[in-house]
């Protein structure tokens, strides 16, 4: 049996919460993280020692060669490409962008939807954005709008909520509207005081608290199902709130893009007379990483569509779903997670991880390693303030993105 090897201060690239304080067990090619760990990262850490899939075409089993071979033949005749997925580190981002440039095509992450309501709300009146450091640290009062966040990010208010944080005070306060908290939100917010407010519309209750800490009063006894007078003391805790922030997750949010833009607004008048930011959540498989990639390069971020030497960006024409529709090849890549590939007609190159299931056989499918897994790479944190270096676990037995892509673009 192969010595089992306890790796400390692993860091974790999967939410986006950047979590770098991990203990991982490898065992040869096994791999299981031990604690601290959320259930997702426990899940996509393990590996077990089993033989990699191979790489196929058309459904037959062939070198990792000749499927770089078919899948450059495949985007040469192609006419329509959208480069879609991108669960991928930064090299791999940067492959894929030159795979674009190269061969034309849309480029968009599977997780965007947030993204862009987010951005529908900054682009219309800008934002106060603050990071997690800053929650961690200073926030005294967390207003939490929609469900209960960890269960996306697991460990969030344990990252969030130290038991010493370095200026806030003792009598730190977490607002929920929305959902209620789940057990491990509350076993997380010990040291903290919870209040939990249902809302039935929390735009028109943002709206209405924007309005009470304006000193507006509007007309109505409720808003949103909560009453005026509710809204009226929340709206004085966050005024006389030292360091207030709002978070939200506008992915889980029909109205995410009226959330983010109330919650920008009321933040903007407490900042009139106090400290006050807010923090959308998001980054899942680096996501805010690859977008950064895309603003450097490109100019322009996700949902940007490159044909030779120009690039044009719409947040609504190059989404993945849309631009399919006009699409006859999809470059399909997700390397953090055994993500499918969404239905699509057209002919199919996927770069995937090697659990992907399959609901159509790809014309070419090229296994790929996982980054902080099977190799080193770069992530971006959900707030964009920090990369974080992944390191790899074990020796790899299948090529990185990066590399996968360049044998494509090499033919």
């Amino acid at each position: 049996m192969a010595e089992v090897q306890t790796i400390h201060d692993v860091a974790c690239g999967f939410c986006g919460l950047g979590c770098d304080d991990l203990t991982v067990e490898v065992e040869g090619r096994q791999v299981r993280a031990t604690a601290p760990v959320c259930p997702e990262a426990a899940r996509l850490l393990r590996r077990l020692d089993t033989a990699d899939p191979v790489a196929r075409v058309a459904g037959e089993v062939n070198s990792q060669a000749d499927a770089a071979k078919a899948a450059h033949h495949i985007l040469a005749a192609a006419r329509a490409p959208v480069i879609g997925g991108l669960g991928v580190d930064m090299a791999g981002a940067g492959a894929a962008v030159d795979l674009a440039i190269r061969f034309g095509g849309v480029l968009d992450h599977y997780a965007s939807e947030g993204l862009f309501r987010n951005y529908a709300a900054a682009q219309r009146t800008g934002w106060l954005s603050t990071t997690l450091a800053e929650v961690r640290n200073r926030c005294d009062v967390l207003l939490v709008v929609g469900d209960d966040p960890t269960l996306s990010w697991g460990r969030l208010f344990e990252r969030l909520f130290p038991a010493t944080p370095l200026f806030a005070g003792a009598n730190r306060r977490v607002i929920f509207l929305g959902g209620a908290p789940g057990e491990k939100a509350l076993a997380q917010l010990a040291g903290a005081h919870v209040v939990h407010h249902t809302t039935t519309d929390a735009v028109a209750a943002l709206e209405a608290l924007g309005s009470l800490i304006a000193g507006r009063r509007p007309p109505g006894e409720s808003f949103g199902g909560l009453k005026a007078d509710t809204l009226a003391g929340l709206a004085e805790e966050l005024r006389n709130a030292h360091y207030a922030v709002v978070t939200w997750n506008a992915a889980d949010l029909a109205d995410g893009d009226l959330v983010a833009e109330r919650a920008t607004a009321l933040v903007d008048t407490l900042n009139v007379s106090t400290r006050a930011g807010v923090f959308p959540l998001g980054g899942r498989d680096n996501i805010i990483g690859v977008n950064q990639l895309l603003l450097w390069r490109l100019g322009y971020p996700l949902r940007t569509a490159v044909q030779g030497r120009a690039s044009r960006h719409d947040g609504t024409l190059f989404a993945t779903e849309a631009a399919l529709s006009d699409a006859d090849v999809l470059v399909w890549i997700s390397a953090f997670r055994p993500e499918p590939p969404p239905d699509f007609g057209g002919k199919i190159i996927a770069l995937a991880h090697p659990e992907t299931v399959f609901d159509k056989e790809p014309d070419v499918f090229i296994p790929v390693g996982t980054p902080g897994v099977d190799h080193a790479g770069t992530v971006f944190r959900m707030d964009s303030i920090v990369s974080l270096p992944l390191g790899a676990l074990r020796v790899a037995t299948l090529p990185s993105v990066a590399e996968a892509v360049r044998r494509i673009a090499e033919g």
